[in-house]
């Protein structure tokens, strides 16, 4: 598909022809790069929120498991009248 952007300041073009130089590829391999990027990054920023807040998750129950497994092993101690290592 065919994209066409006017009225680009030259200043603007100068910068990307720079940019896309660095990168050894022509101004359009190097639009058509960061175009196709630019599509993905709410996605991707969707993703990683999904993975931190997973991560959260995860680290609130195993706190909790720990907390009621340290429950048990008291009440056990109690109950057998065990000391507590």
């Amino acid at each position: 598909m065919e994209i066409k952007v006017r009225n680009v300041c030259p200043v603007a073009v100068n910068k990307l022809d720079r940019l896309a130089k660095e990168k050894g590829s022509s101004r359009q391999a190097f639009l058509k790069e960061q175009l196709e990027t630019l599509s993905i990054v709410e996605e991707e920023a969707k993703r990683e929120q999904a993975i931190d807040d997973l991560y959260d998750r995860t680290m609130e129950a195993m706190e909790e498991c720990s907390d009621a497994m340290t429950n048990l092993n008291r009440m056990f101690h109690k109950i057998t009248g065990e000391d507590e290592e």
